[in-house]
């Protein structure tokens, strides 16, 4: 269902102005020397996630509160930043397995799809999927991962996007445009030429309401983008375990009523 409050349809929350540059700055003098030691492995990589209705960052009496943010915005996870929609380029995909501590426990760790299903085989849960668990009891949740850049804020560098539940389902299409996607030219495109624009949409039933993406091809990347989309890429496979996967917990209920332990939900 189509809700009227969808994305466009409300004003932008007002931005601080950023401050201008200070006359006395000189970087030609002023080293990076002592700072040697920050790389992108040593660097938190924010997630993108949609605000939902308990989502702590939309509540007056939290800590996380922000001014001016509602439900079905955006939110990247470290800049603290809400957007109503956002242009996304995907450079890497993982499926992976999030394990979840039982009773709202907590992030216990993640895991391939191969030994995700060892484990789920070891605990006897291997044929209920979507329900895997550990011996431990702990849930296995299959997650989708995307790692990209924000176009627009490529200075800003990689943002992670997350699917799991009901999601997984709009992702595997999202993947099927991303891989056959037919340039005018006749050629397949590889999935960084491709622009996305990400908006949301609100989604009801007899359980409770919530927002989920709305993915719509945008159109080619730029040569610059092009570029730092190349350079991006082969940093990836060493940043893919620096990966903070508990910034996907205390998310807010998402209102369609699974049963899946509160951090693990968007």
């Amino acid at each position: 269902m189509s809700d009227p409050r969808r994305r466009g349809a409300r004003p932008q929350p007002q931005q601080a102005a950023a401050p201008e540059t200070p006359s006395y700055f000189d970087r030609k003098q002023d080293t990076l020397e002592g700072f040697e030691s920050i790389t992108q492995q040593t660097m938190a990589i924010p997630f993108v996630r949609i605000l939902q209705k308990l989502s702590p960052q939309l509540d007056k009496g939290k800590p996380e509160y922000i001014e001016g943010a509602e439900e079905g915005d955006f939110f990247n996870t470290v800049t603290k930043e809400v957007m109503k929609g956002f242009k996304f380029v995907c450079l890497d995909f993982r499926q992976m397995y999030l394990e979840w501590l039982p009773d709202r426990g907590g992030f216990a760790g993640y895991h391939d799809s191969q030994n995700a299903a060892r484990l789920a085989e070891e605990s006897g849960t291997v044929q209920n999927f979507g329900k895997w668990k550990t011996t431990a009891g702990n849930l296995l949740q299959e997650t989708y991962v995307y790692m990209g850049f924000v176009a627009g804020k490529e200075s800003e560098g990689v943002v992670i996007l997350s699917f799991s539940s009901s999601m997984i389902k709009a992702a595997k299409e999202w993947n099927r445009l991303m891989t056959t996607h037919v340039m005018p030219n006749g050629e397949v495109a590889a999935p960084y030429y491709l622009v996305w624009q990400f908006g949301t949409e609100y989604r009801k039933n007899e359980k409770g309401s919530w927002y989920v993406e709305n993915i719509k091809f945008d159109g080619y990347v730029t040569e610059p983008q092009l570029l730092q989309a190349r350079t991006e890429r082969k940093t990836l496979p060493a940043r893919i375990t620096s990966i903070d996967y508990k910034q996907l917990g205390s998310s807010g209920e998402r209102g369609d009523g699974e049963s899946l332990p509160e951090e693990s939900k968007y």
